[in-house]
């Protein structure tokens, strides 16, 4: 219950890094530019760090609670 701050930022920045991409490789396939690789693995980062914040406080609320 206390993780669902973390999770519903980390579902928001997954949607979202799965949006770009897919954007990204569209414009890709279609001008022939490059992908912006840096976008995407911040994105990804914040995602997987968010993900992981939720997985660590609810094992310290289950625990503590």
């Amino acid at each position: 219950m206390h993780a669902l701050y973390f999770m519903g930022y980390a579902a928001m920045a997954t949607v979202a890094g799965l949006i770009i991409a897919q954007a990204q490789y569209s414009r890709m396939k279609t001008e022939g530019t490059p992908m912006n690789l840096g976008i995407l693995k911040a994105i990804g980062g914040i995602a997987l760090f968010m993900w992981t914040a939720a997985g660590l406080t609810s094992v310290a609320y289950s625990y503590t609670a």
